[in-house]
């Protein structure tokens, strides 16, 4: 494994920390996507940054060796993080004495998009690519992929396998499956009233989607893989008044289909069925992603990473995970997917946010055996 250049790896990856990339800064994601389609145009690739209609701050980026109507092996990973404009300069990435490096977006996933960078370099300066493949980088994967969805059920329909450069878990696991999930945004419309001198005037939309809390928070299976969550719960405003507006954000992760229909038939009984009749409820779908399951294809493909890891002496676990990923939306479409393909780390989202600088040449290695054994 000695080949890896790991000091120009980490020299690069500081560069592209040092890029507020949030996923609503326009100016970062793009300066992202054109950073890596220089990079990926000195290789001769034929790329393309695309924009769904209404948006000019989520930049697609592909970069394909071919441009056939097949894809043996989709490479993807995105560029977007969820940290606000100044913390690339106030978090700069630095790596401590025990090789952990700590920086906004290090691991989740610009370590993943610059691995992907570095596999696609070995292959094609070793000679002809023996296979196809196709490049898909997104910038809005913190925002549950809204716009970049499309692109990616495009490419699964001709995609053969998936690789999801997302990050490898903390104890060096691979993801084999994730959990569906969904985000509501719930609205509740009441009546205004004086809080002291007609209350009964009044019909509280605070109170309404209040009492609905439990109700949703029942539907909560640990077992069997289904949580609900209530985010942000705001509403009303001066205590002297009934408030007539109140709103939540709702999230629903789930293995079983059959728990988000339980779901959806209980935010309709919900909206049909107040507590007080007067006031009205609106339910808003923001974002859904189907769950990514194991699969016979994706099995197959497990196996063939677990051969390559023994030929390297290397570990192979895989794992199923809460978390959802551009993955879910390729898999659904019976596509091998592995996800978890880029540098380890924790602390996602956070401050503390790590990436084990160790991981990498090992990450880099086990792709490239996997990918020989697939392809030759």
């Amino acid at each position: 494994m000695s080949h890896f250049p790991i000091e120009q790896y980490m020299q690069e990856l500081k560069t592209v920390c040092a890029i507020d990339s949030g996923h609503a800064h326009g100016e970062g994601t793009r300066a992202m996507a054109e950073f890596f389609r220089r990079r990926f145009d000195a290789l001769g690739l034929k790329t393309q940054i695309q924009y769904d209609d209404g948006n000019d701050f989520a930049p697609f980026l592909t970069a394909r060796n071919d441009d056939g109507d097949s894809i043996d092996a989709l490479f993807v990973a995105h560029m977007d993080t969820v940290f606000p404009v100044g913390t690339a300069a106030a978090r700069p990435l630095t790596v401590d004495e025990d090789g952990i490096g700590h920086g906004p977006g290090c691991v989740d996933c610009k370590g993943g998009c610059l691995l992907v960078d570095y596999l696609v370099r070995d292959l094609l300066t070793r000679g002809e690519c023996p296979f196809s493949f196709c490049v898909a980088f997104n910038s809005d994967e913190e925002r549950s992929s809204l716009h970049s969805r499309a692109y990616f059920e495009a490419l699964a329909k001709k995609s053969r396998y998936c690789f999801v450069f997302e990050p490898g878990r903390a104890n060096d696991e691979f993801v084999s499956a994730r959990k569906g999930g969904a985000n509501y945004l719930v609205r509740c419309h009441g009546i205004a009233a004086h809080s002291g001198v007609e209350p009964e005037k009044g019909a509280s939309a605070v109170l309404e989607l209040a009492r609905w809390v439990p109700d949703l928070y029942e539907m909560t299976d640990y077992a069997a893989g289904t949580t609900v969550n209530i985010g942000r719960f705001t509403g009303g405003g001066d205590g002297g008044a009934v408030p007539d507006y109140a709103e939540f954000t709702l999230s629903v992760r789930y293995l079983d289909p059959a728990a988000f229909d339980r779901l959806q038939e209980r935010l309709r009984h919900m909206q049909e069925n107040r507590f007080d009749p007067r006031t009205r409820i609106e339910v808003e779908q923001v974002s859904l992603r189907p769950p990514m399951d194991r699969h016979p294809a994706t099995e197959a493909l497990l196996e063939e990473l677990r051969a390559a890891a023994r030929s390297l002496d290397l570990p192979a676990v895989d794992i199923m995970t809460g978390g959802g990923s551009d993955g879910n939306f390729i898999s659904h479409f019976g596509v091998a997917t592995l996800d978890g393909c880029g540098p380890c780390g924790a602390a996602l989202h956070t401050d503390a946010e790590y990436i084990k600088v160790e991981s990498v040449e090992k990450r880099f290695t086990l792709m490239e055996a996997l990918l020989k054994r697939l392809f030759g």
